[in-house]
């Protein structure tokens, strides 16, 4: 399995732009809402011009939001600002561990401080299972 470790985050990721769940930090709470029952995470970016990724919501951030729900409040307002990121060149076994002691089960895939994908736990797993005799 050492294929699986040595390898790089550019041979599991997503990098389907189009798919993610990408939302703009002015979003309303509704649309992000509405995201997170079928993502449970919504990545929160500047724009899409310049797809800068400035925070993440999940739905434990919620928990949060429920006892000062306000319907005027935006994504960008209460996502987590410090946002666990890697390059496509970082090798798989530095990723886990990463994901390990962040306690996170995803990561954005980031071009300096733009988002161009991203890996998860599951997309670890679907590699790790391929590689199996």
């Amino acid at each position: 399995m050492k294929e699986f470790y040595e390898s790089k985050v550019r041979d599991v990721m997503h990098s389907h732009l189009w798919d993610l769940p990408l939302v703009e930090e002015n979003t309303d709470i509704k649309t992000v809402l509405i995201i997170l029952t079928s993502r449970g995470y919504v990545w929160v970016i500047d724009n899409r011009e310049n797809m800068k990724i400035k925070g993440v919501i999940t739905e434990h951030d919620i928990l949060n939001l429920f006892e000062k729900f306000n319907e005027n409040i935006r994504a960008g307002e209460f996502s987590t600002k410090k946002v666990i990121s890697c390059s496509k060149e970082d090798k798989i076994s530095d990723i886990i561990v990463k994901m390990k002691e962040s306690n996170v089960r995803r990561l954005p895939v980031v071009e300096g401080e733009r988002i161009v994908g991203e890996i998860t736990l599951r997309h670890l797993i679907e590699k790790y299972y391929s590689l199996l005799p």
